[in-house]
């Protein structure tokens, strides 16, 4: 919400990541991800639906990835967790993180 606070936008971001999420099929080795020339930055939460160990075996086969897994559940490390509460530090140092991502050269 920090990052974007239009609730229409998060919705839509929401309704996206549900069916992603709903619909996965995991990448096969050799294929897509390996053929990722844009810089990626992989984050989760050490208790996510993507398992720490899945973040690291795509962070494996991307090159140059950047990976960052946090004490976290599904998202509450950008937006509030699931009983509402917002972990504002954490929120902070994650944003911080990403904006030194999207400004590394």
């Amino acid at each position: 919400m920090k990052l974007n606070p239009d609730p229409e936008k998060f919705k839509n971001m929401y309704e996206k990541d549900s069916q992603r999420m709903i619909n996965f099929q995991d990448f096969e080795p050799g294929t897509a991800l390996e053929n990722l020339a844009c810089p990626v930055f992989l984050i989760g939460g050490d208790q996510d639906v993507v398992k720490g160990q899945h973040l690291a075996q795509m962070q494996q086969q991307i090159p140059n990835a950047r990976l960052m897994v946090l004490p976290a559940n599904h998202g509450n490390y950008m937006m509030k967790d699931f009983n509402g509460q917002i972990d504002k530090e954490l929120i902070d140092f994650t944003v911080l993180q990403i904006q030194k991502f999207l400004e590394a050269e």
